[in-house]
């Protein structure tokens, strides 16, 4: 794989005047003494090879791997440089993307150095937008659209190479990209001069305000507006001990995935299991049509075998091992304390940065603004909820004892299965011959004549225009106003899942618009629905549809978007300054067709089979098929995010320990009894993995009642 492991931008290396000894020792010249015998007192650690002599005379420079990389030598960074109309998605190789995505990036960390010294001596009476930020934003432009680009590439269309190195790879191009993109903001001359030209607004134009406030709130909810040596050692003793306990958390999810394996070698077991389920859980993904099937203790794999594992005892197994993971069970991979500590170090970072608690903290720049706006609206929809699945008990009950022969009492492994084969028997739904309805091509078209018809828009297929393709499978669209003829851009979709594809469903923004360079915008919509085999066309399960309907969405979301600014064209995550909160509202619209019998019905074909079409009557009863299966998620949902919303908002965490809150609000919600080894909250990953996600558990509720309130 292609590697460079620099933290230094390298055009500041280049520059760098050293003096050599032999056998890569450098002997500091008199102007740099000072600097060193400073560096000595403070203490630094020289960890060497060998033994650490008594007296330090010297020092190593290890230098960056620097790719050999040009516009001149590099068609993929020459495509971009000269704003050529569509990247090299074929005839650019992968060493070429990703050695010259990394020499972009450390260009243009090394073009940030230097701004930044260039505003620590620009006269504040000369500072304007134009002159501040912008000779950043025409290299961030470039430097993203190479990123997004290359992660494109590397997702759907990379060489065959160990998974391992393959994640190594982009987890660090992703970190050096987000950490580059990120240091203007801890620049102190940068901030002064943003924070003048937004309190001016002196020839700003609207969007320019909304990115100056959007770099201002995420320097003040970041901390970086701190400058003081007292507080900045107190920020980074606090976010030292959250990375480092963050750290050990996943460490022990991780660890303990594969130490449990849920085998299923008879069909007739999993028989409902649709064909993308069956891929995800075969052993070979290559055999998954004959099996054997294995649920692991991941999420990936674990819910989809619980909703369709028809042997209870198995069930049982399963869910026992997945709660307790990671638990009080595990001697070394125990996540009770990482929990605890990760409370105590956050809440003493959010203190620290003013606010009285993290939840305080993580909400104070989202839609819902407030813990208490978070509290009210869990509190509501608890009341309409709580009763409706007390009644639907015992429904499910009633068909549990009726058709699968459980006399006793529903148990939580039960609810995902019987609550999926319930709502289908009570409707007369097939999932499995209802996918004939849905054919993907067919079915995406259907979805763009119902988009254009709602939005007045109007997409052309112009994948036959020659423009270049990571994949065969892959189509180009180009979007616009159906009455103006406003060109929005471009979208870039590649539908199918194959052996070289990795990841699941995304949607990304490769570049917004660019007037002064003549380019449209470009976003990519990667797909994982099964291929089409000479037997038959790629089928689509309602599951499949949904996430299609939902992706499909937040890529026209990304298309009509009016801001000619990455970092504002939605609100993404996991900023603290934006309200990605409310970023999934049209995403949600669209993926709440499926429950909506004309627009399901406007969405489908005629049965492959029998030729017949989606009837009025039968898109009813998938529609309500839908919904009332969902509702055991649902509710699952809502305690997650009570749970979520209860540990952050308190403003003394000692007032209540993590397993009495868990204790206690599972007796609350749930009607069954917690089981003894139940410690969920210990391989939650949402709630205590990704520290932006903190108190933010809601946003998977928000979104679709907010849209259904709207309505």
């Amino acid at each position: 794989m292609f590697r460079s492991t620099s933290r230094i931008p390298f055009g500041k290396l280049l520059t760098r005047k050293i003096h050599h000894q032999s056998n890569g020792l450098i002997i500091p010249s008199k102007t740099v003494k000072n600097t060193l015998q400073k560096q000595q007192k403070r203490q630094i650690l020289f960890k060497m090879g060998n033994e650490t002599p008594a007296r330090v005379v010297g020092y190593y420079v290890v230098f960056p791997v620097i790719p050999e990389e040009t516009v001149e030598n590099n068609c993929f960074m020459f495509n971009i440089a000269k704003s050529e109309d569509w990247p090299k998605l074929a005839t650019a190789e992968p060493r070429e993307m990703y050695e010259g995505t990394v020499r972009m990036l450390m260009d243009y960390g090394a073009t940030v150095m230097e701004h930044m010294e260039h505003l620590a001596t620009l006269p504040a009476e000369d500072r304007k937008f134009e002159n501040v930020v912008d000779p950043l934003l025409t290299e961030e432009y470039e430097v993203n659209f190479a990123f997004q680009t290359l992660v494109l590439k590397m997702l759907t269309d990379w060489p065959d190479c160990n998974r391992k190195l393959f994640d190594a790879d982009l987890h660090h191009i992703k970190i050096m990209c987000a950490r580059d993109q990120m240091e203007k903001l801890t620049n102190k001359d940068f901030q002064e001069a943003i924070k003048q030209l937004y309190e001016s607004k002196d020839g700003l134009s609207e969007w320019q305000s909304r990115l100056l406030e959007w770099y201002l709130l995420e320097i003040k909810a970041s901390g970086l507006d701190k400058h003081d040596d007292k507080t900045r050692k107190v920020l980074g003793s606090w976010s030292k001990f959250v990375d480092e306990y963050r750290s050990k958390y996943i460490t022990g999810v991780m660890s303990t995935n594969d130490q449990q394996t849920f085998v299923v070698n008879d069909q007739k077991i999993i028989k409902d299991a649709p064909p993308h389920v069956l891929q995800k859980l075969a052993v070979d993904e290559q055999n998954w049509e004959t099996g054997p099937w294995r649920g692991r203790m991941t999420p990936h794999t674990i819910y989809p075998f619980m909703q369709y594992c028809g042997d209870r005892q198995l069930r049982a197994t399963a869910w026992e091992k997945w709660t307790s993971k990671a638990g009080f069970d595990h001697d070394f991979y125990n996540n009770s304390i990482n929990i605890e500590e990760l409370r105590h170090n956050n809440e003493g970072l959010a203190k620290t940065l003013g606010y009285t608690s993290v939840a305080e903290h993580r909400l104070a720049n989202k839609m819902a603004a407030s813990p208490e706006t978070v509290r009210g609206f869990i509190n509501a929809l608890t009341r309409r909820i709580r009763p409706v699945v007390i009644d639907r008990m015992e429904s499910w009950s009633a068909w549990a004892s009726r058709c699968e022969m459980i006399t006793g009492e529903l148990q939580a492994y039960d609810m995902p299965y019987v609550c999926r084969k319930e709502a289908e028997h009570h409707y007369d739904v097939n999932p499995l011959d209802l996918m004939n309805h849905f054919p993907f091509w067919p079915t995406f078209q259907n979805i763009i004549g119902v988009v254009g018809h709602i939005f007045n828009l109007e997409f052309k297929d112009i994948t036959d225009k020659g423009l270049e393709r990571a994949h065969a499978d892959a189509r180009i669209y180009a979007v616009g106003d159906k009455f103006s003829g406003q060109h929005y851009g471009r979208m870039y979709i590649d539908p199918y899942d194959r052996q070289n594809k990795r990841g699941g469903r995304n949607a990304m923004l490769a570049r917004p618009e660019s007037k002064e360079r003549g380019l449209d915008k470009i976003v990519y919509f990667i797909g994982s629905a099964i291929a089409p085999t000479s037997n038959g066309p790629s089928l689509l399960h309602h599951q499949q549809l949904q996430q299609l309907l939902f992706h499909f969405g937040r890529s026209v979301q990304l298309l009509l978007s009016q801001s000619p600014y990455r970092d504002i064209t939605i609100p993404w995550s996991p900023f603290y300054a934006s309200d990605w909160d409310a970023a999934d509202m049209f995403p949600t619209f669209l993926q709440m067709f499926v429950t909506k019998p004309n627009l399901l019905a406007a969405i489908s074909s005629p049965h492959l089979k029998t030729n017949q079409p989606l009837t009025e009557e039968h898109a009813n009863s998938v529609a309500l098929t839908i919904s009332r299966s969902s509702l055991w998620d649902t509710y699952r949902t809502l305690f997650w995010s009570d749970f979520d919303l209860s540990i952050y908002e308190m403003e003394d965490r000692k007032q209540k320990f993590w397993l009495d809150m868990y204790k206690q609000m599972y007796e609350e919600y749930f009607p069954f009894k917690r089981q003894k080894n139940d410690y969920q909250p210990c391989s939650f990953t949402p709630i205590f993995a990704l520290q932006p996600h903190m108190s933010m558990y809601y946003r998977k509720l928000w979104a679709e009642v907010r849209k259904r309130a709207q309505k």
